[in-house]
C-alpha cells in the first residue's frame, strides 16, 4: 500500500474479483510434411550465376517433374547456351563443337520427341491400324497408347503416300510432353533424363542435405487460406533453392546466393516453384490443406522437412519440438500421406510424453482393405516398403474417380488391426480410413484429372468445421458430418466389415445413403477405456489448455485461503458457462463438475513446498454411437 504524505489524488486499482477464463483454441492445426532432395544437382542453362537443377530423380513420378518443370526453361535458355557452346574453345584456342542435347531429326517431329523423353528407341503406329489412337511401342516390349488429340498430333503423308502419326501444326510439345508422361506413370516408365536445360559444359555437385534442412528448419508458419499457402510455399522454394547453392558452391555466401535468385529470369524461378509444386510432398500438403480449409478449417501451420532420397531423414521428435514447442496455439496434429514412423511420431508428441495437449489425426495404411499392386511391397499390417518418408513413393492418377481396387479379405485380423496404426493409453490421438480419391490441384490433362490421395487434411478440417459451426463445439462427436471436396474412396465398408475395424478404434470414412461421404466414427486410439471417444478426449485438452492459460496470474501469489477461493471461483465460473452451452452433461451445473481448492488438499506441508492444488472434475457429454430403439407390440384392450 503506497505512502499517503503529500496533498493530492492517488489512483489505485483493485481486484474485482475471479479474473475470467480466455477459451483456448480447439481448431489450429499443425502440419508436416516432407520433401525429398537428390544428394546430386547439376547446373542450368540460365545466365544468371549459379543456376542449379535437382539431379536425376530417384522415382519415375520424380523424373517426370522435374522433365516438366525444366523442359520449358531449356527451351528459353537453351539456344543462347548451344550459342556458347559452339563458339567455346579449348586451353590452345581453338574452337571446339558443341555438345548435342539429344538424338539427330528423324523428320517426324512426335518420334523425335518420343526419344527425348522415353528411354530406348520407339516407333508409332500408322494411322490405319488405330485411327483414334496412337500406339508407342520401344525395342524393350513396351507400348504407351495415347488418345488422338487433333490440336496436338495429325495424320501425314509421306513421299511413298503412306499416312503417319506426327505432331500438329503449332502443337504445343509440353502438353505432348504431359500426355506422355501420364501414361508412362501408369507402367512405371521414368523420364529418360537428359535434359536441354543442362548446361552442358556444367559439373555435377554433391549435396549435404542434412545440412540444408537444419538451416532451413524454424517454427511452422501460420497460414489462414491457400493464398497464404502460396506465399509460403514460393518463399519456402526461394530458401530451398540458395540453400543449394551455398552446397553446391562452398565458396559462395549467403549474400550472394540470395542475389543469384534475384538475378534469375522469371521463367527460371516458375520452373523450380512448378517442380517443388510437383513434388510428392509438397502436393500431399497442398491437397490436405485443400481438404482442410474447404471443411471449415481456419488457421493452419505448416512444418516442412528436407531429407535425402533413400536416407532416414531428420530426427522426428526434435523436427516436432522445433516446430511446434513455439506454437502454443496448435491443438491438432496431422502428417498427411507420411508412413508409420511419422504417424507414431506426432502421436507421441501429442501425449504426455510430448506436448501433452495435442490431438493428431493419424491415418490408415494406404493398402489395409485394398490388394496392393504387384510392383507395390506391403508388410504384415499393409504398410507399404520403401526408401522414402511417404506411405506411397509416388502418386497414384486417375483420368476419373472411379474405385476399382479389388478388396484384401485379411484385413480384419486382430494381429493386422492391433498393428497397423500407432496406439497409446490416453488417447491423443484418432485414426482414419480409408484413402481418398480427389481433384488433382496441378492436373496436366484428362489423364490425372484425379489422384489418390490421403484422408488427414480433409478430416482435421471436419474436426476444425465441427468445432466451429453454429450448434457444433469440441464437445459434439466429429462424426456423421460430410467431407467436401472428395469424390470417391478407394473403397466401400459395409457395415458388417465396419464391425471389426470399429471394435479395434479405426474411424471409417464411408458412403452413406442420400447423405454423401461422411465420417462414421468417433473414437481414439486410447487403450484406456475411460478416453474411448474422441470428443471426450479432445473436451478435456481444451479445459486443461484453457485454465492453464488463465490462471498464469496465480503463480507466485501467497499461497492463502482467499488466492484458493479467486481461483476456485475463477474456473467454477469457466465451467458453468461450458454447462451452459452443453459442452458437460448433469441435471444442473452442480451435477456436470466440482472445484475443490482449499485447506483439505493443501495441507501446510505442500504449502510450505511451493504447492498449491486444485482438484476438477467434469462429466463430459457421450456420444450416442449406438442407438437402440425397442418396439413393443401393445395388447388388444377391451373395455
Amino acid at each position: 500500500m503506497p505512502a499517503y504524505t503529500t496533498p493530492g489524488v492517488y489512483i489505485e486499482e483493485i481486484s474485482n474479483g475471479p479474473r475470467p477464463v480466455a477459451p483456448s483454441s480447439t481448431t489450429d492445426t499443425g502440419f508436416v510434411a516432407m520433401v525429398t532432395l537428390p544428394k546430386q544437382v547439376v547446373p542450368g542453362t540460365s545466365k544468371a550465376a549459379g543456376m542449379m537443377l535437382p539431379g536425376t530423380e530417384a522415382t519415375p513420378l520424380l523424373a517426370w517433374n522435374r522433365a516438366l518443370a525444366f523442359r520449358a526453361l531449356g527451351d528459353a535458355n537453351g539456344a543462347a547456351a548451344a550459342d556458347d557452346a559452339k563458339d567455346s574453345k579449348d586451353a590452345k584456342g581453338k574452337a571446339t563443337p558443341a555438345k548435342s542435347s539429344g538424338p539427330a531429326s528423324s523428320g517426324n517431329k512426335l518420334l523425335d520427341l518420343v526419344h527425348e523423353v522415353l528411354p530406348g528407341k520407339w516407333t508409332a503406329s500408322s494411322p490405319s491400324t488405330a485411327p483414334d489412337t496412337v500406339v508407342l511401342q520401344s525395342d524393350a516390349g513396351q507400348a504407351l497408347r495415347l488418345p488422338a488429340n487433333r490440336t496436338l498430333l495429325s495424320v501425314k503423308t509421306a513421299a511413298d503416300e503412306s499416312k503417319f502419326w506426327d505432331l500438329s501444326w503449332g502443337a504445343d510439345e509440353q502438353k505432348v510432353m504431359e500426355l506422355i508422361s501420364g501414361h508412362a506413370l501408369k507402367q512405371d516408365i521414368a523420364h529418360k533424363g537428359d535434359l536441354p536445360s543442362v548446361d552442358p559444359s556444367g559439373k555435377p555437385s554433391n549435396i549435404d542435405v542434412s545440412k540444408i534442412h537444419d538451416a532451413m528448419h524454424s517454427t511452422a508458419i501460420g497460414i489462414t487460406n491457400m493464398t497464404g499457402y502460396e506465399q509460403w510455399r514460393r518463399e519456402f522454394g526461394r530458401t530451398l533453392f540458395e540453400q543449394v547453392l551455398l552446397e553446391a558452391n562452398k565458396k559462395m555466401t549467403s549474400s550472394q546466393a540470395a542475389m543469384a535468385w534475384e538475378m534469375l529470369s522469371p521463367a527460371a524461378r516458375e520452373a523450380w516453384d512448378k517442380w517443388l509444386r510437383s513434388h510428392p510432398g509438397i502436393r500431399r500438403l497442398e491437397i490436405g490443406l485443400i481438404g482442410f480449409f474447404s471443411n471449415g478449417g481456419s488457421n493452419a501451420y505448416i512444418a516442412a522437412g528436407v531429407q535425402e532420397h533413400g536416407a532416414g531423414g531428420p530426427a522426428k521428435r526434435a523436427f516436432l519440438e522445433t516446430a511446434f514447442d513455439g506454437v502454443s496455439a496448435v491443438a491438432m496434429l496431422v502428417a498427411p500421406g507420411l508412413d508409420f514412423s511419422w504417424q507414431q511420431a506426432i502421436l507421441e508428441y501429442a501425449g504426455p510424453k510430448g506436448r501433452g495437449d495435442l490431438f493428431a489425426v493419424l491415418e490408415t495404411p494406404r493398402y489395409l482393405t485394398t490388394q496392393n499392386p504387384r510392383d507395390i511391397e506391403v508388410d504384415d499390417f499393409r504398410w507399404c516398403k520403401n526408401q522414402g518418408p511417404y506411405e506411397m513413393a509416388q502418386l497414384q492418377f486417375l483420368s476419373e474417380p472411379k474405385a476399382e481396387e479389388l478388396r484384401f479379405l485379411g484385413f480384419s485380423k486382430d494381429e493386422v488391426l492391433d498393428r497397423c496404426t500407432p496406439r497409446d493409453d490416453a488417447g491423443h490421438g484418432a485414426v482414419y480410413g480409408p484413402w481418398v480419391i480427389v481433384e488433382n490441384p496441378i492436373s496436366t490433362g484428362a489423364q490425372d484429372r484425379y489422384v489418390i490421395a490421403p484422408p488427414g487434411g480433409h478430416v482435421v478440417g471436419v474436426i476444425a468445421g465441427t468445432d466451429l459451426r453454429a450448434g457444433g463445439g469440441v464437445h459434439k462427436a466429429p462424426a456423421n458430418e460430410q467431407m467436401l471436396g472428395v469424390a470417391e474412396l478407394v473403397t466401400s465398408i459395409s457395415d458388417r466389415e465396419q464391425g471389426a475395424l470399429n471394435m479395434k478404434n479405426i474411424n471409417i470414412i464411408r458412403h452413406r445413403p442420400a447423405a454423401g461421404i461422411r465420417i462414421w466414427g468417433a473414437r481414439t486410439v486410447g487403450a484406456d477405456a475411460l478416453w474411448t471417444y474422441v470428443n471426450v478426449r479432445r473436451l478435456f485438452l481444451f479445459v486443461e489448455r484453457s485454465v492453464r492459460d488463465a490462471v498464469q496470474w496465480a503463480v507466485f501469489l501467497p499461497n492463502t485461503d482467499e488466492t484458493r477461493r479467486t481461483l476456485r471461483e475463477t474456473i467454477s465460473a469457466f465451467l458453468i458457462r461450458l454447462y451452459n452451452e452443453g459442452m458437460l452433461d448433469g441435471g444442473s451445473w452442480q451435477e456436470s463438475f466440482t472445484v475443490k481448492c482449499d485447506g483439505e488438499n493443501n495441507p501446510d506441508i505442500d504449502v510450505r513446498s511451493g504447492l498449491l492444488t486444485v482438484d476438477v472434475s467434469i462429466r463430459p457429454v457421450f456420444p450416442a454411437e449406438f442407438i437402440r430403439i425397442r418396439f413393443q407390440q401393445a395388447a388388444m384392450q377391451v373395455e
